[in-house]
């Protein structure tokens, strides 16, 4: 395996952490995007247990890069301090931007923010970003948003993400796809298994490519 590269953007200041950008690989240029709740204080170029996560996911699917944005972008060990910050402050101002630029020419996306994106109802704004792409997760918390990255159990699931906006779309029809057994510490992680029928052949026969 190569090593990784890593590009991450921070604002002026460093309290902000907007994109981490990782890279494996020469030829592969096949994008994976994590929209995750908000970074941890590491250093600039150290990953805390999250991002580990979703690199080792993002090697073992057969991507060669992986993008990483946030909800809030403010850099924290806590999650309630976001709440003691403004919505403004917690965000940041270039979030938004970050976050499109990243969906944009990502081949796949996945939302695992947790229960995190009730803070200041940041899961619906964020949404709005993600109508045009293919977004899944690993399920939903009781509290119906996408689980968080760090929840992820033996054999979960990646599954297509129901916004409340799509949910007037045709029911979704299975799509088995060949299993791969992937592990990350011991556990395993099944492929995608639903698509929804919208979506064009060309990306089904794309997605299934990436488990043979």
């Amino acid at each position: 395996m190569e090593a990784v590269k890593k590009e991450v953007i921070f604002d002026e200041t460093g309290t902000y952490k907007y994109s981490l950008l990782c890279k494996w690989s020469e030829v592969n240029e096949r994008k994976l995007t994590f929209i995750l709740s908000f970074p941890e204080n590491t250093y600039e170029y150290s990953d805390d247990t999250a991002v580990s996560k979703c690199i080792e996911l993002a090697q073992k699917w057969g991507f060669g890069v992986l993008e990483i944005v946030y909800l809030f972008s403010y850099q924290t060990d806590h999650v309630s301090f976001l709440r003691m910050l403004s919505k403004e402050e917690a965000v940041g101002t270039r979030t938004g931007e970050y976050i499109q630029k990243a969906v944009e020419d990502a081949e796949l996306v996945v939302v695992a923010w947790g229960d995190h994106g009730s803070i200041y109802n940041r899961q619906e704004e964020v949404e709005r970003f993600l109508k045009h792409k293919p977004v899944y997760c690993f399920g939903k918390t009781k509290q119906q948003f996408p689980r968080h990255i760090l929840s992820v159990v033996h054999r979960t699931e990646l599954q297509k993400y129901e916004m409340p906006a799509n949910h007037e779309e045709s029911e979704e029809v299975s799509s088995f796809i060949e299993d791969i057994d992937q592990s990350f510490g011991g556990e395993e992680y099944s492929p995608i298994k639903q698509l929804t029928e919208e979506e064009p052949l060309m990306f089904i026969e794309d997605i299934a490519s990436m488990y043979r």
